[in-house]
């Protein structure tokens, strides 16, 4: 069956079991009248015996709208009914019965329970007046077994229909719902799959452009420089010495993160504090003037993952410096500061009279400054840069804390990359 406990539509069409059984009462109504089954006595109001296959058939009809118009299937079954019980027609009880079966059934939830309820009040009153009426108390049980099989037997068979009804679609939507949410799972956890994979990328690309692109930066800097040099100058055999160590670490970083790819172990954090020296030894040799000041005490015992973003973010700064400028002098300070250190790169713009760069301006990836700022972002950092406050250079700075056990492991795609002249 279809139940429906809202309000049906007027265009639901009529069930062929509702059809069915609204033939049946009628033809039961018939033979029963044929076999002369009906009842006994005479009836209760005799002008209306004639007319009882016409209260048949009204009250047959009005069973096709049990389930479309309820309300008016019980009104008019109720009415037939009762003209019939009235002219002595057994026909009455089948339309009684259906009449409360069907408001159980598919009617309000309201109405079925005021009809349950109503159903047994009325047996226990129709017993008592009976049995107050003829004073036999085998009456008034003889009532309420009647009224008991014609009202309140369809009451309760309908409600336990009704009931399993309900239960079977409120199991249907628990598991519609539990579908809907493994689909919903999957999706989450695609889109998760797929940021994982893009903050991969980015780390990727990150890590590429810091081995790859400052250490060929630096070559291409300082090669310039040793072509540029004077004849008989001693400067390009310093210069080489220079571009040949920046190609063996550079070989060796990038060997190293091929071997972490196949592998999926991760490798040692590259670069330190004390990397820098060489780092600035290097830039120098190109043709740049650094001023390189490390205030720290013990830098060596800082943690590794400081220390990588320390060195990481100070090439960085003097590879734009170098690419960026014409024979910028640069200010390197690396010192303490309150709960941490901090570290500025500083440049004046270039162009000075008489002063060359080691090579011309190279292109960069446009990706140096936010790896700067999302390294110091995964520690926990602040990093700024931009134009100097003078109006003439560049300025990089950034202020990482100091204490390792409150440094957190950096993960791929963490951290607050801000854009350029922005505070993160």
């Amino acid at each position: 069956m279809n139940y429906s406990w809202d309000r049906p539509s007027p265009a639901r069409r009529i069930q062929r079991e509702d059809a069915l059984l609204a033939v049946g009462y009628a033809a039961l109504a018939w033979l029963l009248h044929s076999l002369d089954l009906t009842a006994t006595g005479s009836p209760l109001v005799p002008g209306l015996a004639p007319w009882w296959p016409a209260l048949t058939v009204i009250g047959c009809a009005a069973v096709l709208l049990r389930r479309r118009q309820t309300a008016v299937m019980v009104t008019v079954c109720f009415a037939a009914a009762v003209a019939l019980v009235l002219a002595n027609s057994a026909a009455g009880l089948f339309l009684a019965f259906e009449a409360v079966f069907s408001l159980v059934l598919f009617g309000s939830a309201r109405a079925a329970r005021a009809a349950e309820v109503s159903v047994l009040v009325l047996c226990g009153a129709s017993g008592a007046a009976a049995w107050a009426l003829t004073g036999d108390l085998r009456d008034g049980v003889t009532v309420i077994l009647l009224t008991g099989m014609v009202l309140l037997l369809p009451a309760e068979w309908a409600s336990n229909l009704r009931k399993a009804a309900q239960l079977a679609e409120s199991e249907s939507a628990r598991a519609a719902a539990i579908r809907s949410a493994a689909r919903d799972q999957e999706r989450l956890a695609a889109r998760e799959h797929e940021l994982a994979l893009a903050a991969e990328r980015q780390d990727m690309a990150r890590e590429l452009h810091d081995v790859l692109s400052s250490r060929l930066s630096a070559i291409a800097l300082q090669s310039g420089a040793a072509l540029r040099s004077p004849a008989g100058s001693s400067l390009p055999v310093e210069v080489l010495g220079h571009v040949r160590r920046e190609s063996v670490k550079g070989l060796e970083e990038l060997n190293g993160m091929i071997r972490t790819l196949s592998s999926g172990v991760p490798r040692p954090l590259a670069g330190s504090v004390l990397d820098l020296d060489a780092v600035v030894d290097g830039h120098r040799a190109a043709g740049m003037e650094v001023s390189w000041s490390n205030r720290l005490d013990r830098p060596e015992e800082l943690p590794s993952p400081l220390q990588a973003a320390v060195y990481r973010i100070a090439v960085e700064a003097l590879v734009n410096a170098a690419r960026h400028t014409d024979g910028a002098r640069v200010r390197m300070l690396l010192e303490r500061a309150p709960g941490g250190i901090r570290l500025v790169v500083q440049d004046d713009g270039g162009s000075h009279p008489g002063r060359s760069a080691g090579s011309p301006a190279l292109a960069g990836t446009g990706t140096g400054v936010p790896s700067m700022l999302a390294r110091a972002g995964q520690l926990g950092g602040r990093a700024w840069a931009g134009p100097a406050a003078s109006g003439r250079g560049w300025t990089v700075e950034a202020t990482l804390p100091a204490d390792g056990s409150q440094l957190p492991e950096p993960l791929p795609g963490q951290g607050n990359i801000g854009t350029e002249g922005t505070k993160v």
